[in-house]
């Protein structure tokens, strides 16, 4: 089912309470029989009846669970020529964060046992004080003058002229004197107790926080080739960058072109000490008002958190494509806004032996960003195959810092170029990837090895089914981290 395509025209049609269709990352959902069972309600779903539904999907944060709802749904794909231009896939990452508690529970029962203790030590001294104090009351300050007082035979009775004894008087005093110092000292440590009672069951638990990927340094492969301008000189300290759910202004501080229709576009950070903080294979989404509708995509950076300061893209201009359109045309000093990170992928040192990659035009710059993450980190031992796609020579897009990974890394990284309208003395790959080409270049599927995609649409589908008859898993819908083949 899922190979039927439809045009926008077609799905537009399908607008009504009894037949609604929609559109989502370029694939077409009849949702007419889920419409009653949606949570949101009938309404919200009638809005978007017969359109392309992804920036309103995306903006209210669906689950995943949301998501494969939606699969038995899915009726065909949007034809080519009425794609959108990138495919937004929002998936803010959630961080398991516990606050330690302002009084440790276990701190302050051994606090309360230790006052007790030190109540009870305090009573001797001051049930003496207090002994020599009703003892002077009771029979007057000469009793302070008898040493017997002090000596071991204070036990034995002193005969005073009144006729009383100082035995009598002294015990008495100290009994008083301790008996009010363990009674005060109760009541405050109850008190105590009460006032900064909080649950073993919060603070017991040590807090969690897992660690962030933006500790591992990179060093930048394009750092040597351009130097990018600051907006500022303040020194205060760096600060996130980016926020999954609120979009935030960027200011365009560098824009090259480097290929036909093809820019290198720079966007300053807050301060020239900011790091991204994008976790590697992620990506962002750009927003900007175009033609009086707000319009955003998704990219993947190709710095990264090496890169201090500043946030690089590489797009292409499309006819069609509204927002690439709109880079196109922006002026130095201009802001758009940015939301981040976004994306399934969880990439780590030991996400797989082997990492097969297949590539065409723009959809380099993930694999770019992985690559530079892998190679530039010693701990890391991945090996990677690149296939990357284009139309001709001029379109290969970051061959220098590719080829200069090739010559460094011989033994982890290799890249093949396909060209499917060669010129001139090309002597490298012709025409398109093929099934063969997968066979001769990646290992045979196994636990340990992966495929990432990203490209033109019909570049993916077909590459998915070469991949299913070489034995490699069919992925879903919606991508997932654990999925053996990955779309970007």
């Amino acid at each position: 089912m899922a190979s039927t395509t439809y045009t926008l025209e077609q799905v537009r049609s399908h607008n009504k309470k009894d037949d609604v269709w929609i559109i989502l990352h370029n694939k077409v959902y009849n949702i007419t029989t889920y419409l009653d069972d949606h949570p949101g309600g009938v309404p919200v779903l009638l809005e978007v009846a017969g359109l392309d539904a992804t920036e309103a999907f995306e903006e209210i944060g669906h689950s995943d669970e949301a998501r494969e709802l939606l699969e038995p749904y899915l009726i065909g794909a949007l034809a080519a020529e009425d794609q959108a231009e990138a495919i937004e896939v929002y998936r803010p990452t959630f961080e398991k964060v516990s606050q330690v508690a302002a009084v440790d529970v276990r701190k302050r029962q051994r606090s309360t046992v230790g006052l007790l203790v030190k109540s009870l030590l305090a009573a001797v001294p001051l049930g003496l004080a207090a002994g020599l104090g009703y003892s002077a009351y009771s029979n007057g300050l000469g009793i302070l003058r008898q040493p017997q007082l002090f000596l071991p035979h204070l036990l034995q009775e002193i005969h005073l002229p009144s006729g009383t004894t100082s035995k009598s008087s002294f015990w008495s005093g100290v009994g008083i004197g301790s008996a009010l110092q363990i009674s005060l000292t109760g009541a405050v440590t109850v008190w105590l107790s009460t006032k900064l009672d909080v649950q073993e069951s919060f603070a017991s638990h040590k807090p969690y926080r897992p660690t962030r990927p933006d500790t591992l340094i990179l060093k930048s492969a394009l750092k040597s080739t351009r130097t990018i301008p600051r907006i500022s000189t303040s020194t205060t300290t760096a600060t996130q960058p980016l926020d999954p759910k609120q979009w935030r202004k960027f200011q365009l501080i560098r824009k090259d072109p480097i290929a036909p229709n093809v820019y290198h576009i720079v966007f300053a950070l807050p301060h020239p000490d900011d790091r991204l903080g994008l976790p590697t294979g992620q990506h962002i989404a750009l927003r900007a008002t175009i033609n009086g509708q707000s319009v955003s995509r998704s990219y993947t950076p190709i710095s990264n958190n090496s890169d201090l300061g500043r946030v690089e893209l590489l797009i292409k201009v499309y006819d069609q494509g509204l927002m690439t359109q709109h880079l196109a045309s922006m002026t130095l000093g201009q802001e758009i806004e940015i939301r981040g990170p976004k994306g399934a992928m969880k990439f780590t040192p030991d996400f797989a032996r082997h990492i097969g990659m297949i590539a065409g035009g723009t959809g380099i710059t993930p694999m770019y960003q992985i690559i530079r993450a892998s190679l530039d980190d010693p701990s890391n031992e991945i090996q990677i195959t690149l296939l990357y796609a284009n139309n001709m020579e001029e379109d290969i897009l970051l061959r220098r810092e590719l080829d200069t990974y090739a010559a460094r890394f011989p033994g982890r990284f290799r890249v093949e170029y396909v060209l499917s309208r060669p010129e001139g003395t090309w002597d490298g790959r012709k025409g398109f990837v093929t099934q063969e080409l997968i066979q001769e270049a990646f290992p045979a599927p196994a636990a340990d090895t992966r495929v990432f995609l990203c490209g033109p649409p019909p570049m993916i589908e077909a590459m998915k089914k070469n991949l299913v008859v070489l034995g490699y898993q069919l992925p879903g819908v919606i991508s997932k981290a654990t999925d053996q083949v990955f779309l970007f």
